[in-house]
């Protein structure tokens, strides 16, 4: 499946650029802050889920119109870190818990938009995407003495989400997404998330 994915993902990359004289084409840059982020793990026999804290991400994308209303493109992202943090105490004992995490994420994307007659607002869009995600965690504690830290497997991304194009140019976007993959923990394997929420702010570069 993540094979066949990524052939996807090669196969659009090299063969979009040659329709390139039969559509409207576009190169998007953007900056994220994550306002819901949590990094979920675990397998069959227990698992844990953290909130974290509010990362910025950069990304870009490149779209090609099929028709007037309809876009596909390519896109990529990368998240920065987000931590956790928690202290107290354990039957009496201290305890202090932290946590990070970051991503990267390649994926196809298909964008319907709707045009709109306002000095304002150019269009407003939905968006979504698939592609495959790399997690990158570490987590330390002091209540087991343990550490742990690492890249999962590549796993399935996927985001859907929504946004307006403001006077051509500049972006306006909220994405929710999920990425994740598979890491191996003691002997056993366990499958990783990170969910995120995510307002984007860009500019559309008309090609």
């Amino acid at each position: 499946m993540k094979k066949s994915l990524l052939g996807l993902l090669l196969a659009v990359a090299l063969v979009v650029p040659a329709f390139a004289a039969k559509g409207d084409m576009s190169i998007n840059g953007k900056i994220g802050l994550g306002v819901s982020n949590n990094l979920n793990s675990g397998n069959n026999n227990v698992g844990s889920s953290m909130s974290l804290g509010m990362p910025f991400s950069i990304g870009a994308e490149f779209f090609y119109g099929l028709m007037d209303n309809l876009s596909v493109g390519l896109g990529v992202d990368y998240g920065f870190k987000s931590k956790f943090e928690a202290n107290g105490t354990f039957m009496g004992y201290p305890m202090s818990v932290e946590a990070e995490g970051r991503t990267t994420n390649i994926y196809l994307a298909v964008k319907p938009e709707a045009k709109l007659d306002s000095k304002i607002f150019s269009s407003m869009y939905l968006l979504g995407q698939i592609g495959l995600s790399s997690i990158e965690y570490k987590s330390t504690s002091t209540l087991s003495s343990s550490s742990d830290s690492g890249t999962a497997d590549m796993g399935i991304y996927l985001g859907f989400g929504a946004g307006v194009t403001i006077k051509d140019n500049f972006i306006v976007e909220f994405i929710i997404s999920s990425s994740n993959g598979t890491t191996n923990q003691d002997g056993e394997d366990v499958d990783m998330q990170y969910t995120a929420a995510t307002i984007n702010l860009g500019y559309k570069f008309s090609l």
